[in-house]
């Protein structure tokens, strides 16, 4: 990508930007330490792993001006863990909880997140209902596995978000961060009203392309509630006026 150098550049940092940039040009394995993350970060040496750290932390999609400070986070969908990276760097007094079912994608975010510790790393899904559910690679990439019900080679537990709210020992989430392949189908249409409206603020990226129907049940679900909505890149930004006092739009 032509551009990505000026916009490493830009975001980071004349200094980490180089040091970014080398690592993408060459996907070099090696820890990178940037002057704003705490600890260094991982990557292996598939280029989905650059392009979404380049997501988060160049094009600053989860970079949001907020008239709260979130303390307890919920990352599902964490792939090797760089959106929780960045929220742990940003909301160092925050909870966070993050989940991934696909094992590869979970070893490198238990490296990436080990020395954070206010995070917490599940290895499991998000669906309507607590059962067993098997990761399907449809060779979409590896950010895009999806998971299906009932067992197979790759099973996994699966949680409800009202489950991962009751083992936080929260009464709240403040962010909720989505981007699950097109299960966010199923967590929208079943189960919905037993967090929803304990829920400040949804991160989520919808996936019709993989599966029908995921936009139609995400929007089918807060027309019920009072949530203003923005966009940042991929994601849409869904505010709960009930418990959010003023929106910042992006």
């Amino acid at each position: 990508m032509r551009s990505s150098f000026p916009a490493s550049i830009q975001s980071l940092g004349l200094i980490d930007g180089i040091k970014f940039y080398l690592q993408k040009k060459f996907k070099s394995t090696k820890p990178l330490k940037l002057s704003q993350l705490k600890h260094p970060i991982l990557f292996r040496k598939t280029k989905v792993d650059f392009q979404i750290f380049m997501q988060i932390f160049v094009s600053k999609e989860y970079d949001l001006k907020l008239s709260f400070t979130p303390q307890v986070i919920f990352d599902l969908g964490a792939n090797v863990g760089y959106a929780s990276t960045f929220f742990a760097n940003k909301y160092p007094n925050a909870k966070i909880w993050a989940l991934e079912p696909e094992s590869n994608n979970f070893l490198l975010a238990q490296k990436n997140l080990s020395n954070y510790g206010n995070v917490s790393l599940i290895k499991g899904a998000v669906w309507s209902e607590q059962v067993d559910i098997h990761v399907v690679d449809k060779s979409l990439g590896e950010a895009a596995f999806m998971i299906e019900l009932g067992g197979g080679e790759n099973t996994v537990r699966a949680y409800t978000i009202s489950e991962l709210l009751e083992l936080s020992g929260q009464e709240y989430i403040d962010i909720l961060k989505i981007d699950i392949e097109g299960a966010e189908k199923e967590i929208f249409e079943i189960g919905f009203e037993k967090w929803i409206e304990r829920t400040r603020m949804i991160i989520v990226e919808t996936h019709d392309r993989y599966k029908d129907g995921t936009s139609k049940a995400l929007f089918s679900a807060i027309s019920k509630y009072n949530f203003a909505l923005d966009i940042s890149g991929e994601n849409l930004l869904l505010y709960n006026q009930k418990l959010v006092s003023k929106v910042i739009y992006k």
